[in-house]
This record gives structure tokens, C-alpha cells and sequence, in this order.
């Protein structure tokens, strides 16, 4: 169990890092808008990094959890095995809360950031989980 939380630990800071550079782009090219203008956005570049790797160290050890319990259900072995996890994780997470973002509460700008900037975090996520541990 402890390999699979440093693993997942390690996985987790660096989708942190990757939330953080794929949503800055799609900011940056106008696909997504900021939460705050553009200018305090741009102050608060520091703490969102923080925090997103802080959010990725935790929601990644929960996740790597589920994953060493899940390992033998995953198809595939392996990088197949951590992508296909990833793409699920990406699916119920993201996917279902932006649905509900975008339906509920009218925030489809924060609806597209999930599912856009998601399936770039999950599917890294995914490949090094798949990567380093092994069962």
C-alpha cells in the first residue's frame, strides 16, 4: 500500500503542475475565460499553482487507492491499464460535474475548463500510474 500512495502522491503533484499549464493555454488562447479578470488572474498565479498541486497530492492518493483496489478489473496491463483508469476518472469526475455545472448552474465556461483541462490531467495521471506500479 505505501508504493501505491508515493506513486499516486507523485502522479498527483504532477497533474497539479498539468492543470495548472493546460489551464493557463486555454486561457491564454480564449478557449476558456478566467474565473476574475485577466490581470488578478495573472497575480494569482502563485497560489493557484499551490493549490492545485496541493488538490493533486490529495485527489490523487484517493484516487491511487481506488485504483490498487480496482487493479485487477482495469483492462489492459500496464500504460493501457493506468490510461483506461485515467479515462474513467476523467469520464466520472469531469464529464458528470460539468454536465451538472453546465445544466444547473449556467457555468458552461467552467463546465468546458473540467472536461478540456481533465482529460489532459487524468490521462497523464493514468500513464504514470500505469507506468510505476505494478501489483
Amino acid at each position: 500500500m505505501n508504493r501505491i500512495i508515493v506513486v499516486s502522491a507523485i502522479a498527483g503533484s504532477i497533474v497539479g503542475i498539468v492543470f495548472f499549464i493546460f489551464g493557463a493555454i486555454f486561457v491564454r488562447i480564449g478557449i476558456i475565460e478566467p474565473p476574475v479578470s485577466l490581470e488578478i488572474w495573472r497575480e494569482l498565479y502563485g497560489l493557484v499553482i499551490l493549490a492545485s498541486i496541493s488538490l493533486g497530492v490529495i485527489w490523487g492518493v484517493i484516487f491511487g487507492a481506488i485504483y490498487s483496489i480496482l487493479y485487477n478489473s482495469i483492462p489492459g496491463k500496464g500504460v493501457l491499464k493506468g490510461l483506461c483508469y485515467g479515462i474513467l476518472i476523467w469520464l466520472i469526475k469531469d464529464i458528470a460535474a460539468g454536465s451538472y455545472i453546465a445544466l444547473i448552474g449556467i457555468g458552461t465556461n467552467y463546465a468546458l475548463a473540467l472536461i478540456l483541462v481533465g482529460f489532459f490531467m487524468w490521462i497523464v495521471y493514468g500513464f504514470i500510474l500505469g507506468y510505476f506500479y505494478k501489483k
